[in-house]
Order: structure tokens, then C-alpha cells, then sequence
């Protein structure tokens, strides 16, 4: 459900904890701005403090930037459970790290947010990257790492699907496609969490599923699955008829190797002509993409109920 959070309290540390931190300076057209970092892993979870004694609002600023799963698991393939349990074992260990004030995590406002989700599709987690990888997501750079991953990234917002074997090197990984939306700012997660001053008690599983499910929606893989070339073409002729079914997996065979653009120079059509024509094939439950393999991708699904 949740991997990295970032997280900020108006709190400072006493000159006796800062001078086991790392003193920093930054330059600009205002002057010189003072700030520290304390770096300290637990086990295999690195914990990212950086201290502002004065930000912009002239107050203290103590933040936090630490991966959830791997202070709880030591790892970051296995999903958490209730939030409430994860605060309380957070602030233990957060309690027994030296040269830090008392911190509690569930009071800290959010300002970076990780939310993901571990599909578990055997086999062919390569066959879903490189297919998601041919896809686009609306006002989003598309960059894809072959058999890798896929991202789509605006400048505060980044969705990605990937192979989480061969991001952890861990074998208990295999078979797992991880999906995983960051949010970088902090007012897309006021905006998304409803709250001015979000924290990790406004985060529920519930809305962390309908925001992972719209990322699927955008990218027209909500409850459809990934088609090989046979049976988007018969599922295209039985809603369009024969004639335009044809016509429109021509645009789809097409759009695995152009973008929006190519497909409209290649066609001499208009932006938005070719925009319906792909909606077309969307609406008929086609994401716009295809596998290769011999039976279609199935529906990545996020199970309503909480993870394990």
C-alpha cells in the first residue's frame, strides 16, 4: 500500500543532537541559507533527516524520507498492513535512534507520499512491462526501460510498473509486477487526502486503491486485459463490424512502434481525428497496446480489502 513517505514537523533539535549532524550551506539571491542532514540506516532502511532552522515561513523544519516496508521488513516487496500498526512500531524505532528529538510520525505532515501495489502475475511480469511500456498516460512523459519498467512521469508525479525481482535482487520477489505512484508535492497530497496538513492517519486503504485504480483507468487497463493481435481483431470486428474493425486494428497494429504524432503525420489526419479513432478502439475495452504472447494479458486487479 504505502513504500517511501516524506514527511516534515516544526520541530528542532537541541545544539547537543545537531552537532552530531552534517552542517550545509546553500547560496542564492537572498544569501546564504544554513541548514543540516543526519543520515542513520536501521538495519536496511536508510532514514533521511534534514534540518531547516528557519524555512520559508521563518519557522523551525525537521524532515523525515524513509521507505515504510524496509524499517518494518527490511525489505520494500512486502505490502504493510494497517497504518495504525505501522505508526506504532515506526515511533518505537524512531525511539531508539540517537541524536534525534522525540518524533511521532503520525503527527508529521506529508509531503511525499509512495503508494503501491504488488501484482502477482508468475511468468509474465516481463510480458506486462514491455506491453505497459508501448502505452501513455494523459499529460505524462512516457520512458521505458525494456523488460525493465515503464514510467510516466509529470514534474510532481510519477507512475511506474516494474519488475520487483529485478529491483530487489530478492528471489521471494519473482512473479511480482509492482505498481507505484509517488507524489513529490506536498499540495498534490492536500489535494488528494483532502486535508491542509495531511498525515499518515488521513491515508486509508481505501483511498489509496481508488487512486491507483484511476492511474489504471488513465492508461485504459481498468478491468481490461492486454490483447494479443487475433483477439483485439475479433473483438474489434464484433463491435465496429467487419469493414471499420479492420480499419481500426490497423490504427492500433500502428500505434505500437508511433506516437499520437507519428500516427498523424503517417495519416495526414487531423490531432483530433486520429484522438477519436483511438477512442474508439479504447471504448470497445482495447487498451492501446498488445502482447505477443498467445493468450491476452489478464486484468491487473487491486483486491479491495487490505493487502498481507
Amino acid at each position: 500500500m504505502l513504500d517511501t513517505i516524506r514527511v516534515k514537523w516544526p520541530i528542532s533539535p537541541t545544539q547537543e543532537q545537531l552537532s552530531h549532524w552534517i552542517c550545509k550551506t546553500t547560496k542564492s539571491e537572498k544569501g546564504k541559507k544554513e541548514y543540516f542532514i543526519y543520515n542513520t540506516k536501521f538495519d536496511e532502511a536508510l532514514l533521511k533527516f534534514t534540518y531547516y532552522p528557519l524555512d520559508y515561513k521563518l519557522k523551525p523544519l525537521l524532515s523525515l524520507e524513509v521507505s515504510l516496508p524496509k524499517l518494518l521488513f527490511d525489505n520494500n516487496y512486502r505490502m504493510l498492513g494497517s497504518i495504525d500498526g505501522t505508526i506504532k512500531i515506526t515511533n518505537i524505532l524512531l525511539d531508539g535512534l540517537p541524536n534525534l528529538p522525540h518524533l511521532d510520525i503520525s503527527e508529521g505532515i506529508l509531503i511525499r507520499l509512495d503508494m503501491c501495489y504488488n501484482h502477482q502475475v508468475g511468468d509474465m511480469v516481463d510480458d506486462y512491462v514491455e506491453a505497459i511500456g508501448r502505452l501513455e498516460y494523459p499529460h505524462r512523459r512516457t520512458k521505458h526501460h525494456r523488460f525493465e519498467g515503464a514510467e510516466f512521469r509529470s514534474k510532481h508525479i510519477t507512475t511506474k510498473f516494474y519488475n520487483k525481482e529485478h529491483e530487489t535482487g530478492c528471489i521471494e520477489a519473482k512473479g511480482i509486477l509492482r505498481q507505484e505512484t509517488t507524489l513529490l508535492r506536498g499540495k498534490d497530497i492536500q489535494k488528494f487526502l483532502g486535508k491542509p496538513k495531511p498525515t499518515l492517519l488521513d491515508v486509508t486503504y481505501e483511498k489509496v486503491t481508488e487512486y491507483l485504480q484511476n492511474d489504471l483507468a488513465k492508461l485504459g487497463l481498468l478491468n481490461n486485459s492486454i490483447a494479443t493481435r487475433d483477439t483485439a481483431l475479433k473483438q474489434l470486428c464484433e463491435s465496429h463490424g467487419e469493414y471499420a474493425g479492420y480499419y481500426y486494428f490497423g490504427i492500433l497494429n500502428n500505434k505500437q512502434k508511433k506516437s499520437r504524432k507519428e500516427l498523424k503525420r503517417f495519416s495526414n489526419a487531423h490531432a483530433r481525428s486520429i484522438d477519436r479513432r483511438l477512442r474508439k478502439i479504447v471504448d470497445t475495452g482495447i487498451p492501446l497496446t498488445l502482447t505477443d504472447q498467445k493468450e491476452p494479458l489478464p486484468p491487473l486487479l487491486i483486491n479491495t480489502k487490505a493487502s498481507k
